[in-house]
């Protein structure tokens, strides 16, 4: 799912804050999937606009992090960064690294997905703003 599906789909069921970064993470899993069974299969033309957009989805994910974070937040952020490092090469191993990490970070949100939407529903993690969303149509 694309982030604008994604978007649309927040739009008319009221997705949340979880719900939209667990889209994300999927988004970004597919795209390095994709690019995977590309490079796999040889299909170098396809690499460009692959890695371009897992190195979108990534700093999409990145610009979710407080830029003076620390701890964990900080560590998510040090794993998007490699992962951007590592789809740098069209490299079929170095595609399977970016994905792992995605894949246990992903794993991490979803563990958390129920007590996310209770704060959010709490008012404890403010809601998805309009503005959020529309950030999501420029990826």
């Amino acid at each position: 799912m694309t982030p604008h599906q994604a978007y649309r789909r927040t739009s008319q069921s009221g997705w949340t804050r979880i719900e939209m970064l667990l889209a994300i993470y999927d988004a970004t899993i597919e795209t390095l999937d994709a690019g995977i069974e590309a490079l796999h299969n040889q299909r170098a033309a396809e690499y460009p606009a692959l890695q371009l957009r897992a190195s979108q989805l990534c700093l999409l994910l990145i610009s979710g992090v407080d830029a003076n974070a620390a701890g964990v937040a900080a560590h998510i952020r040090e794993l998007c960064l490699f992962s951007i490092d590592q789809i740098g090469d069209p490299e079929v191993d170095r595609w399977v690294h970016a994905r792992n990490v995605m894949t246990t970070l992903r794993e991490g949100f979803q563990g958390v997905r129920d007590e996310g939407i209770q704060l959010e529903a709490a008012g404890t993690i403010p809601s998805l703003t309009q503005h959020d969303t529309q950030t999501l149509l420029h990826v």
